[in-house]
Formats: structure tokens, sequence, C-alpha cells
């Protein structure tokens, strides 16, 4: 009985040592769940739709938050709405750019593409 305890030991001893192996490894090249995260389109059952850098573990969150504002514009007697991407922390009270919110919330997301002009627009805005 105690030969297999000391095999039992010995197995969860490599085990975890793999495990941590993995997990130096994942750290140091950026690989999950230590990857930088891609930009993502999240859609809310209120409807509102916010881009930003979605993780749910361990809770859910949207970093780097970004949303369209709608900006009035009156050219010549025209009133015309003009969509806008503004971070969520330029908001008039200046939240952090970090959103926090329960999984249940979320209708759907979609990861943003390389081409996309949200993303484009969200470097544009970072470069600034």
């Amino acid at each position: 009985m105690k030969k297999y305890k000391k095999i039992l030991i010995y197995i969860l001893i490599v085990i975890f040592a793999l495990v941590v192996t993995y997990f130096s490894y994942a750290w140091g090249k950026k690989t999950w769940p230590f990857g930088e995260p891609k930009y993502q389109a999240v859609q809310l059952i209120s409807g509102d739709i916010y881009y930003g850098k979605l993780r749910n573990f361990p809770c859910c969150k949207i970093s780097e938050a970004y949303i369209i504002n709608t900006i009035q514009s009156q050219k010549e007697g025209e009133e015309s709405a003009l969509p806008q991407l503004v971070s969520f922390s330029s908001l008039f009270f200046n939240p952090e750019s970090i959103i926090h919110f329960s999984k249940n919330q979320i209708l759907w997301w979609a990861d943003l593409s390389k081409d996309s002009q949200i993303l484009k627009a969200i470097e544009e805005i970072k470069g600034k």
C-alpha cells in the first residue's frame, strides 16, 4: 500500500512540474492564458455596443473600452448626427477605461479583424 502512495505522490509531483513549466512558457510567449487579448465588439442585452479587449476570467470586463458617440452637427440649417468613436474614459464623468459586467449581460461578441475600421480608429486615437 505504501508503494502505491509513493508512486501517486511522484506522479502528482511530475504533473505539477509540467503545469508550472507550461505556465512559465506561456507567460514568456504570451500564449493562453497570458496572451494579449484581441480587440472585440461586445453587445450587451441593453443594446449598448462596446469595443475593447474582453476578458472572461475571473470576471467579465472590457479593458481599453471605446463606444460610438453620436455628435449633433448643424451646417447651413441642416441637422445631422455624426457617429464618432470615443474612449470610454473620455466620457463626462471621467471613468476608468475598464467596464465590469455580468456574463449573462452579453448578447454577442466578435473579434475585430485587422482591417476593421473600428480597429483603425482605435489605433488612430491611441496614436494621438
